[in-house]
């Protein structure tokens, strides 16, 4: 694994489903923060994904995503393609990676397969001791505040001020 504190670009990313298989559920909203630690400068990508199946009500209680607000979104592929092109190549950080990379590699595998990735939850669990590794737990221990958690574009941000922290102890570290 690379250490975080040498990630000088990268990007965040974060999706919203409607389950856990990409075999059997969709990508529902997708969002992606990307970072050049070196000048500062950050950019982000957001889109939902249109839903071919009714949306599952737990999935609306936990997301607070309504099929209102999947109509006319983009296709699944249209959005990946895009995602993709923001990305530019650069290195996916990610809490809890292999889930949305599963979707990823489902949905592009010529792209997302040996794409490089770094999961910020394997950074939490090598460079932290808390009682448990949850987005939220993780992130109270940064002080980080989570306004609208299991909503991509907040959960993209957490996971970035996350691996902020533990870039300053990976550093640390040497």
């Amino acid at each position: 694994m690379t250490a975080p504190h040498e990630l000088h670009e990268f990007v965040v990313v974060d999706l919203e489903t409607t389950g856990f298989s990409p075999r059997t559920c969709q990508i529902i909203e997708v969002d992606a923060v990307r970072v050049d630690m070196v000048t500062g400068a950050r950019a982000s990508f957001s889109s939902f994904v249109r839903c071919d199946a009714a949306l599952p009500h737990h999935i609306t209680r936990l997301t607070g995503i309504s099929s209102d607000m999947l109509e006319g979104a983009p296709e699944g592929h249209e959005v990946v393609a895009e995602l993709a092109g923001f990305i530019r190549g650069l290195p996916i950080v990610a809490y809890n990676a292999g889930f949305d990379m599963s979707f990823l590699r489902a949905a592009a595998p010529e792209v997302f397969e040996t794409h490089p990735v770094v999961c910020a939850l394997q950074a939490a669990r090598r460079y932290l001791r808390l009682p448990d590794y949850k987005l939220a737990t993780v992130a109270r221990h940064f002080g980080v505040g989570q306004d609208a958690a299991h909503r991509a574009l907040d959960d993209c941000l957490t996971t970035l001020s996350i691996f902020e922290g533990i870039r300053a102890i990976s550093g640390a570290r040497g």
